[in-house]
């Protein structure tokens, strides 16, 4: 749809009556217009208006009342038109004639973007229906507001744009030029480019009241300003968000044992954001602190230490755990930063550890340390040394009459023992032969197994060649299914057209049809009329030959 936008009024010889408001173009085909205006102002009750129009010297005119638009049809394609209006009275005065001009020549239809990344966007249309096969190319402007346009024309209905300004609107539009240099309206759309996200959200490291964090930059902001919005919550607690020009950041005054959610994303300075990129972390549950062993007994010791930081208003506990070499642990819990543990055993090393437990069964880093209990001093007990000393002089008399018996015997096992010798000796001798066997089996089972890893290698290697074939079959069949799909659709669009041509068709046979019964009509009344006519002059031939005989006989 072309309008010059030349509107004016021209001056009639008659001043009185109010002009119609502007004209404006509704809709526009290769031989049809729609236009309307508005009412004149201060003019009340029946309302008439006369419309001109014409292009090459040939002019039209009607004449409508009661109604601000009018369908004209029957224009030539490609041409420019003079439309004309003015407000008429019954008297037939005239107002001043209000003017538009404009060509027949429609905009292209169905912009839509795909492809749009960071730097570029694919922009499609279709041509202007009914104008399929007339000859034409394409005006492009693209541009960002407040800018100077780029411009370019194309045969093509599509124009991929690069090398653009991420995160940025662009306003692009599209007009049909045919060979006479007649041009559309242009049809315009929007387009914002993709602003990037920061990738690779990194947690560097965990503390218990704070973390920090790292990214890198999005790619193709070198030379755009932009800064980073962060933002990070606990359940239940409302996101505490901050910005940074970094590419990392330290999040301070964390709760200890508590999961975190991060959030990041890339602003523009004209408040523009990415998309989100997330990641949780959770900080350390404090272990407790300088762990101590107060005092140790022959069977009890008390330890204590210093309540973890940043608990203040959680709930807690600890759970101690000791055990000595070849025993199970023993595990206990307490509430205070202190605890006596009993029933050990004297003169023994125990290992103690301790570790901070909230309510949902999270535990902190172990802390350990070791003791070893005393031993019994029975020889601060008279009684005890007078048993000692009974049971030693039973002892020394015992022993005494079993050491000769006990030599004898141990003299008759020497022999035993050496013949026993001997003939394990031999018996070993056997094992070894049968060992360097095995172990001549076991290198050639080695070599196989080599052989066999090669294979396996070899067989991997052909493996990842038949995927790499695979994946390009498969992108190349996706890029054959993205074809076909663009094809059904312009097919589709080619059936309505052909549909919308059909329907046309049929309407002007009927009014052929009902044209040529008029004709059939006329000519009929042409015939009765034609013979009627003669029937008059013969009657006025008699007439005149009876006057002349009467004329003549007198």
């Amino acid at each position: 749809m072309s309008c010059d936008g030349d509107q004016h009024t021209m001056q009639s010889s008659d001043d009185v009556l109010p002009t119609p408001g502007d004209i404006q173009v509704l809709l526009l085909t290769l031989d049809s217009v729609s236009l309307s205006w508005s009412s004149p102002q201060g003019l009340t009750g029946p309302q008439t208006f006369r419309v001109t129009w014409g292009c090459d010297g040939e002019t039209s005119s009607t004449r409508v009342k009661d109604v601000h638009h009018l369908e004209i049809s029957s224009l030539k394609p490609d041409e420019k038109y003079q439309f004309n209006m003015a407000t008429e009275g019954e008297d037939g005065r005239q107002s001043r004639w209000v003017s538009a001009s404009l060509s027949t020549v429609v905009t292209p239809r169905d912009l839509k973007v795909d492809h749009l990344e960071e730097t570029s966007f694919t922009l499609h249309w279709s041509k202007a229906e009914g104008m399929e096969k007339v000859p034409q190319h394409f005006f492009i402007s693209n541009c960002i507001p407040g800018t100077d346009p780029l411009t370019a024309v194309t045969d093509d209905c599509h124009k991929t744009f690069s090398n653009l300004q991420p995160g940025t609107e662009y306003t692009v539009s599209v007009a049909t030029v045919l060979s006479n240099g007649e041009q559309s309206e242009p049809v315009s759309t929007t387009v914002c480019t993709i602003l990037p996200a920061p990738d690779q959200l990194t947690v560097d490291s965990v503390d218990t009241t704070s973390a920090a964090v790292s990214w890198s930059q999005p790619p193709g902001l070198d030379q755009t300003q932009h800064h980073y919005q962060i933002s990070y919550r606990c359940p239940g607690i409302k996101p505490h968000i901050t910005t940074t020009s970094s590419p990392s950041i330290t999040l301070s005054d964390l709760k200890p044992a508590t999961e975190y959610s991060v959030t990041v994303c890339t602003v523009l300075e004209n408040g523009k954001q990415s998309q989100l990129v997330l990641t949780t972390l959770t900080t350390v549950l404090p272990a407790p602190d300088q762990l101590t062993v107060d005092s140790v007994d022959t069977t009890s010791a008390a330890v204590s230490w210093s309540q973890p930081p940043g608990l203040d208003q959680t709930q807690h506990q600890y759970q101690i755990s000791y055990h000595c070499p070849g025993t199970e642990p023993h595990i206990t819990t307490t509430s205070s930063p202190s605890i006596t543990l009993s029933d050990l055993k004297p003169a023994t090393e125990y290992s103690v550890t301790v570790c901070t437990v909230l309510e949902n069964g999270k535990q902190s880093q172990l802390v350990s340390t070791t003791f070893t209990t005393k031993h019994v001093q029975w020889w601060k007990r008279p009684s005890t040394v007078a048993a000692v000393f009974v049971l030693l002089a039973v002892i020394i008399g015992l022993w005494d009459s079993y050491a000769t018996s006990e030599r004898d015997q141990l003299q008759n096992s020497l022999t035993t023992r050496t013949t026993e010798r001997d003939q394990l000796q031999t018996s070993y001798n056997t094992p070894t032969k049968e060992r360097d066997q095995l172990q001549i089996s076991y290198n050639t089972l080695t070599k196989e197994r080599d052989q066999l890893q090669n294979r396996l290698n070899t067989r991997t290697t052909e493996r990842d060649q038949l995927q790499t074939s695979y994946n390009t079959l498969t992108k190349e069949r996706d890029q054959l299914q993205t074809s076909y799909n663009t094809l059904t659709i312009e097919r589709d669009q080619l059936q309505s057209s052909l549909n919308t041509r059909t329907t046309e068709i049929d309407k002007l046979k009927k009014s052929l049809n009902t044209t040529t019964m008029e004709r059939d009509q006329l000519q009929k009344e042409i015939e009765r009329l034609n013979w009627e006519n003669k029937g008059k002059c013969v009657q006025r031939a008699h007439l005149f030959i009876c006057f002349l005989i009467h004329s003549f006989c007198s």
